[in-house]
């Protein structure tokens, strides 16, 4: 099957566009919950723990397949490194950066990582062509927007802007893991990498914040706030990348990544029903930059 093909090849909605807005809507739902639980977790607690209960999950749906799940030693270095880089940096990242900015504003710089992608690869030697380059600029400039919000003056404050740094450096650790993981999923498949780098990223994000998981006021922590984490931690951690692949399966890369884009949409709509966070039209101007400036990068 090519990347472009699919197995849902009727029109209309099929089960693969289902499985796709199934995983959009959980991955965009995810930042204000995970906003909630913050509010009773350090971050280190909250990513640590998520992705340690995360990969049972994949692990169980492995077994249930009767797919292999062993392997070897040097498999786990490479792993390790890919969890390192998707886990512990990305999620690590993104959950301190989510603590000090809104949860609308995360999920456009988010949106950024295959412009990094494209700029990685650009220094890789595969060179963009001119509709790569406009996408570049085009995100960066929508990035200036979302984050500055005025089209008349500076208006970069301390605490926020550090968050938008944190989520950007996210951005960027994703897009690395994207390329550094892929010759081992064409190999082992993304369900068991997905697994193990998620463990082992995991383990690494606890070795790191064990200070702050050891200081944490369990007792503290609401029922609002065990859900929330429950909730980002079956649906957004889990579930949402096994309903994601099989939507990719069935309809294809080509047609499965377009439903990406209503990640950030989602997500700001969510914010402001849960959260009650307002965007600024100047905001919005900035993610439908960046939105197309993903889309052009995609499309070079």
């Amino acid at each position: 099957m090519s990347p472009g093909s699919g197995l849902d090849k009727g029109r209309g909605v099929g089960a693969g566009d289902l499985f796709l807005l199934g995983a959009v809507f959980a991955w965009g739902i995810n930042f204000p919950l995970a906003k909630i639980a913050l509010d009773y977790m350090d971050p280190f607690v909250f990513s640590a723990t998520r992705y340690l209960i995360a990969p049972l999950a994949l692990f169980s749906l492995l077994w249930f397949r009767n797919m292999p799940i062993a392997i070897t030693r040097r498999e786990a270095l490479m792993l390790a490194w890919i969890g390192l880089l998707g886990i512990t940096l990305f999620q690590g990242g993104w959950a301190y950066g989510l603590n000090l900015t809104s949860a609308s504003k995360a999920s456009v710089l988010v949106s950024t990582s295959p412009i990094f992608g494209a700029l990685i690869s650009a220094m890789l030697g595969n060179r963009p062509g001119w509709k790569g380059w406009l996408g570049i600029l085009l995100a960066f400039v929508g990035v200036v927007l979302v984050i500055n919000n005025s089209l008349t003056e500076l208006t970069i404050g301390a605490g926020s802007f550090t968050g938008d740094l944190m989520i950007m450096g996210g951005a960027c650790a994703w897009a690395v893991y994207t390329i550094v993981s892929g010759p081992m999923i064409m190999r082992r498949g993304p369900l068991l990498v997905t697994a193990w780098a998620m463990l082992f990223g995991a383990g690494i994000l606890t070795v790191i914040g064990l200070p702050s998981i050891m200081a944490q006021d369990w007792r503290a922590i609401t029922g609002v706030g065990w859900a929330a984490w429950a909730s980002t931690t079956v649906f957004g951690a889990a579930l949402a990348f096994v309903w994601y692949c099989a939507g990719i399966l069935r309809l294809g890369v080509t047609k499965g990544m377009v439903y990406s884009f209503f990640v950030p949409v989602i997500a700001i709509l969510c914010s402001v029903l849960i959260l009650g966070e307002s965007i600024s039209l100047v905001q919005i101007i900035g993610a439908v930059v960046i939105l197309l400036g993903v889309l052009l990068t995609r499309a070079d």
